[in-house]
Order: C-alpha cells, then structure tokens, then sequence
C-alpha cells in the first residue's frame, strides 16, 4: 500500500486502525507529577489549579463575558488515542461553566462530512490535520474564526508561527492548532560504531548522510541484511526532504502546481538511489521482513536499519523507551544540503487542528470552548501527556517538555525559523494523491520522475483553478 505523503502521530493510530491499542498506549503514559504551569511573564494573572478553568491574562486566551452557555456542548475528535481521558480533561470546563461536555472520539471522516453537512454537527471539531479545512471552507462546511478569535480574545502571538500557519486560507483563519508534530533523524550508534563512524557525530549535510548510508548498509550474496537509510521508511518525508531542496508544490501565492520542477526531479532521484544502488527489489524483500511500527522489530529497533525520519513521539514513553530501551541512539535535525548551510533546522510541522462547523448552532459558545482548549494550561496538561509538540509559546515553557533531551530537539526545530508547513489548498488530497503515486513508481518501480511529474502538474493545475475560480 503506498505510503501516504505526510503524516502526524494521530494519523498514524489512524491510519493502522490502532485507535484501541492507541487507547492502552496512551493510558500507559508515563504520570506526569502534578502539572506545572508554564512560565508567565512579570505581572501575569496565575493560572488555575488542575482541574479547573484556566485564568489566564485576557491577551493569552480568556473569553470576553459571554450569554449563557447552552447546556449541553458536543466535541467530536476524529483521533482516539484515549477518549476516557480526553472526556475527562473536558469535564474541566464543563465543572468550571456548570454544563455538560459530551467527547465523542474517535470519529470517522464519513460520519464527520455527513454532520458538517447536515443540521447536527458538534460545537468544536479536533482533526487529525488540515488537510480537509480548505475543501471543506470551499463548500461553507466550517466557520471563518476571525471575528470568533477576536471576541474570544484568542492571543494569536501565544502561537508558535509554523503551527499556526496551517490554519490560514484565504487570507483568513478557518482552524488553529492545537498539538502539533515535526520530524528529525535518529541514529543507532552502536552500528555506527560497528561500522568504523563516530557514534557521537551524526551526518550534518545530505551529502554526508548519503556517503554514511553506504557504509552503513550490510549486502551479503545479494541479499540486503542492513541498510543504512531508506527515505520512505516508515512513510513517505518527501515534503521535508522537497523543502530541504529548495522546492514546494505550488508558487507563493498557491495559485500554479509545481511538481515538474528541478528541485523535486532532484529531490527525487536523491531518494531513488535508496533502492536504484541496491535493487529495489531486494530493498523491498528487506523491508517487507521487518516488525510493524509498534513492535520491538521494528527496523530501527532491531538494529536493521541505521538512520530514519520520524517524530517527536519516539523518545517518549510509548514507543521506544517502551519497546526497546536498552536501543543506543541519538536523534538530530535533518541533514542540509552542503551548498545551502543557510536550510539547516528546515522541518515540516503538521498535526491537530480545531475547526468550528458552519451550523455549530451557538458560535459564541463555540469560541469560548475554542478559546478555553487554546489557553496554555490546557495545552501544556494535553500535548504532555501525549508526548506531542504544544503549539501554545506559554505551555511551551512548562518543565514537562523539558525533561527528555530528545524531545527538546524536535521542540526546537518546531520554533526554529526555518520551520515550515506543507501548503493547504482545496484540493490537498489530489495533491497528496497525485505525488504519492509519483513517488512510489519513482522509488519502488526506478521510473523517471520528469515525465510522471509533468503529467501530474497538468492534472493538478484546472483543479486548483476551479477552486481559483479561474477559466
């Protein structure tokens, strides 16, 4: 099955069906002592005690004085990782306002199209990611927030940039963040070591990271035993490694698909070699023998591959310090290329966004929810217990997300400034698609990437027109 172009933790549960045994791993989060609050600035309102509505200082995220709140308000959210304690989290504001919060997690992408487009959707919408919001604003299915974060007296500037823009199309918000995920390079040292480099030392350009690669790979009669790198593994990071290119598929203004250009033909045949150098198919025979994500066997796990892409999760409670923590490795920021030291910290952030439906019935209270789940306590409580980025610069600040020094890394290449986002559209999932489809006959099948890419382009482009409403 071809791997998808992008991808957050919350997708990933989705995506394998895994959203009960995200449930366990969830519940099974290391305790957090009781939640320290992140750091205020001189003269700040203090916040509240767990448990409790946040009273933050009106410029971080409390609401105006509002009409009555209805009694009952509905959250959906389209990932599952623990909806007990997801329930119990809003019951936070539900004590705090006298109501009732009903969680309904996880929602399927049919049910949540259908209530948008009927006449009982939820109040506040969580999704897995922003990939939907352009389509979705396009067909009036979700609320324009501007007015909604003004009388909510939502603080955009508490938001790190990168996260936040994703929320904007059209010149105007239609969601905002809340959690998001990046990505870095991990590397095992004890097969560095093994293989005569420096275990301490990553590779710092792409150049080096390929010629490690090499050295790092193990081929015994033909038959791959150890590799040192393969550029989709678990999944596809083409939209990092195209931004570590100097590309992105579309111009500045998004109004022109850009596939068919110098920066992705590179971007592409630089992954192909993964597989070209040692047979695709006996890359494929390797890789199809591995454990799945979350087993001990997984393939960085076990010792069989040497260096991946993957998230912020990893070093956390769930995942390796779980499955393997005897594993010896370290995790940096992906390799630049040497010609371009000024790309160094380019990652891609992409995760959780919270929209408003279009017939969510009381917008007012719909923004004081919205507003109250963008303060930074709650940010702080929800992104560290699951082991996930805070969007919030506040929560940012708390000593949770301090604690794993590997953790930090990703936390800093989310404010880095080179940090950045894929670019949201309306037609994101032809796209996502299309490009997909390129990059798997690219690297699995050896194709050339100009022709499939020009192809594409040529689809893509009376697409985004239409949602242009050009001729």
């Amino acid at each position: 099955m071809r791997r998808p172009t992008r991808i957050s933790r919350r997708e990933l549960l989705r995506m394998m069906g895994l959203t009960a045994a995200g449930a366990v791993l969830a519940g099974c989060a290391a305790p957090a002592a009781q939640p320290t609050q992140p750091s205020q600035p001189a003269g700040a309102a203090t916040a509240a005690p767990a448990g409790a509505a946040t009273a933050a200082p009106a410029s971080a995220a409390t609401p105006a004085p509002a009409a009555k709140l209805p009694d009952v308000m509905q959250v959906w959210i389209q990932w599952g990782d623990n909806p007990a304690q997801l329930q119990e989290l809003f019951n936070r504001f539900a004590t705090a306002n006298g109501i009732k919060v009903q969680v309904n997690a996880p929602v399927e992408e049919e049910k949540i199209i259908a209530a948008l487009s009927g006449n009982e959707p939820p109040d506040v919408l969580v999704l897995s990611g922003p990939d939907n919001v352009g389509t979705w604003q396009r067909e009036k299915l979700v609320a324009p927030l501007d007015d909604i974060i003004a009388s909510s007296n939502i603080d955009l500037n508490d938001f790190f940039p990168a996260p936040l823009g994703l929320c904007k199309y059209g010149g105007k918000f239609y969601s905002l963040p809340w959690g998001t995920d990046t990505y870095a390079l991990f590397w095992n040292k004890d097969l560095f070591e093994e293989a005569k480099l420096d275990p301490e030392k990553p590779p710092l350009t792409i150049e080096e990271l390929t010629s490690f690669a090499e050295k790092l790979t193990i081929v015994e009669g033909g038959t791959v035993k150890q590799v040192g790198f393969i550029p989709d593994f678990s999944w596809s990071h083409n939209d990092l490694y195209l931004k570590m290119f100097g590309g992105s598929p579309l111009n500045a203004d998004r109004t022109k698909v850009t596939l068919n250009t110098p920066e992705m033909i590179e971007c592409l045949k630089w992954q192909q070699q993964f597989y070209t150098k040692y047979g695709a198919d006996n890359v494929l025979k390797f890789t199809s023998a591995l454990g799945d994500y979350m087993s001990p066997d997984q393939g960085f796990y076990a010792g069989k591959i040497a260096m991946m892409v993957d998230g912020e999760w990893q070093p956390g409670p769930n995942f390796i310090q779980k499955l393997k923590p005897e594993l010896n490795y370290g995790v940096t920021p992906f390799p630049y290329p040497a010609a371009h030291p000024e790309r160094k910290n380019t990652n891609m952030v992409g995760g959780t966004v919270v929209v408003i439906p279009a017939g969510a019935k009381d917008k007012a209270a719909s923004g004081k929810l919205l507003a109250w789940m963008m303060s930074p306590q709650i940010v702080a409580d929800e992104m560290s217990f699951n082991f996930n980025l805070p969007t919030s610069k506040k929560a940012a600040q708390d000593s949770r997300f301090h604690e794993n020094k590997k953790f930090e890394v990703f936390l800093n290449l989310m404010s880095d400034p080179n940090a950045s986002t894929w670019p949201v559209t309306a037609i994101n999932a032809e796209l996502n698609t299309e490009l997909g489809a390129v990059e798997e006959q690219v690297l699995h099948a050896g194709a050339d990437p100009a022709p499939l890419l020009k192809a594409a382009e040529e689809k893509l482009q009376p697409e985004l027109d239409k949602t242009l409403g050009a001729s």
